[in-house]
């Protein structure tokens, strides 16, 4: 935000006076917001004290106070995109914020939105419980690069395959949940027996067999791209991961396997400095971790939007990318999970090179320079 904005602006019961939302994005109004409250915090116009975060003293009810602006102005789809979760989602209900929300959009005649951020979150929700399922079915294997000895990696494996119970249930409540919603926002007959058949696959804790013989195209890239860009233009993001595996499951086994190392050679392709230069712009910051995670995000945009980004990162469309973005773990999770369902046994893990980061190296301080399109674009 420009200093130029800041000065007229105030402070008032805990709330930065003369702030105006600019509608791009909830995720671009919190970033304005804090940076605008820091910049006031330096000129001596907010207080803070002494061993207290500005997020404790000033910043937890930010969300909803922003999301109350973007109401007003029935801001619909910037609320969806927000509210949607973009890869990853920490397993358990849906916060009483989100609910909140969601009855607020269905109040407005806005059910078919509820339904599209109810699936996103159940298909990431589901896909982490079916990936615990694939792992114990696998059974115990020693991970050679995981220093640690077998006796911990027991321990380890016994503890992450106890969850399964306890998860089992919350997902089985998640269900009746999202079926409720459903049914009171219209959902289609085939919507509803979805559903239904999910619910009686994680009661049962096996996901169904395909039927008929598998397809028999060899995996190549321009399948692979096919498989992913299925549903893009109507699906969020976690209802295509909760379906990919289905999908490629009716592929053979060599042509799963296939799958899983084309995928792991375009998330090579995107391992480059002004690849990575692109997410710290757009997420105010990108750690290792996090860089991986954008990675995965922007295959799942499709081929269009990766092949763009590779080519020339600086011509990136920025509107598309909202907050910080993930997707790797569903994304890897599909071929072994496909395979189990395949073949009924566990696929062997994909063996890849180690990756070095490549292209010019370009320190954090010019990354902005490296993109000054994106840079400007998103205020760096």
């Amino acid at each position: 935000m420009r200093k130029s904005e800041i000065d007229s602006m105030g402070f008032e019961d805990g709330r930065i006076t003369g702030f105006m939302p600019r509608f791009r994005s909830i995720d671009d109004d919190w970033e304005r917001y804090t940076d605008a409250l820091v910049e006031l915090v330096d000129r001596g116009v907010v207080a803070h004290e002494k061993g207290r975060s500005l997020y404790d003293l000033y910043l937890q009810d930010l969300n909803k106070w922003l999301t109350e602006f973007y109401f007003e102005e029935e801001r619909f789809d910037q609320i969806e995109a927000h509210y949607t979760p973009s890869g990853e989602v920490s397993f358990g209900p849906i916060s009483d914020g989100h609910l909140t929300v969601f009855d607020r959009l269905q109040a407005m005649g806005e059910g078919a939105r509820v339904r599209r951020i109810w699936r996103s979150h159940m298909g990431l929700i589901k896909g982490e419980f079916w990936w615990y399922i694939s792992e114990r079915n696998a059974g115990f294997r020693i991970a050679r690069y995981y220093q640690a000895s077998e006796q911990k990696q027991r321990r380890d494996y016994k503890k992450l395959i106890s969850r399964i119970p306890t998860m089992k249930q919350e997902l089985l409540a998640l269900m009746a949940d999202y079926r409720k919603t459903a049914e009171m926002t219209g959902a289609s007959e085939t919507e509803l027996t979805r559903i239904h058949a999910d619910v009686e696959a994680i009661d049962a804790e096996k996901r169904p067999r395909p039927k008929g013989k598998p397809d028999p195209r060899k995996m190549d890239e321009d399948l692979f791209w096919d498989l992913i860009d299925e549903g893009l233009t109507d699906q969020p993001v976690g209802e295509r991961i909760d379906t990919l595996p289905e999908r490629l499951a009716e592929f053979k086994a060599t042509a799963i396997q296939d799958f899983e190392k084309i995928q792991r050679s375009l998330e090579a392709r995107a391992y480059r400095w002004d690849v990575w230069a692109l997410a710290y712009l757009l997420q105010g910051g990108c750690s290792d971790d996090a860089f991986e995670d954008f990675r995965g995000w922007l295959i799942l945009q499709g081929r269009e939007v990766f092949e763009g980004a590779i080519a020339d990162p600086d011509s990136f469309d920025v509107t598309i990318h909202s907050g910080t973005v993930s997707g790797i773990n569903g994304l890897r999770d599909a071929a072994p999970v496909a395979y189990e369902m395949r073949q009924g046994k566990a696929m062997k893990p994909v063996k890849m090179p180690l990756m070095d980061v490549a292209g010019t190296e370009i320190a954090e301080e010019n990354f902005a320079s490296a993109l000054p399109r994106v840079a400007a674009l998103v205020g760096r």
